[in-house]
């Protein structure tokens, strides 16, 4: 039970830097950039899921 609180916690911490990169990106006007970082954020965060339902 632990180790899933420690990797869920890497995980959200991971994603809402990726997430805050991807907007500070926007503001920069490059949105294809932007695009690319909130899909490696959503595949960071789905793939994470597998480990929840062993």
């Amino acid at each position: 039970m632990f180790e899933k609180i420690v990797f869920l916690s890497i995980i959200v911490i991971c994603t809402i830097r990726v997430i805050s990169y991807g907007i500070y990106t926007i503001k920069n006007k490059n949105i294809t950039g932007a695009v690319g970082l909130f899909i490696m954020a959503f595949f960071t965060a789905a793939s994470s899921i597998y480990f929840f339902i062993e």
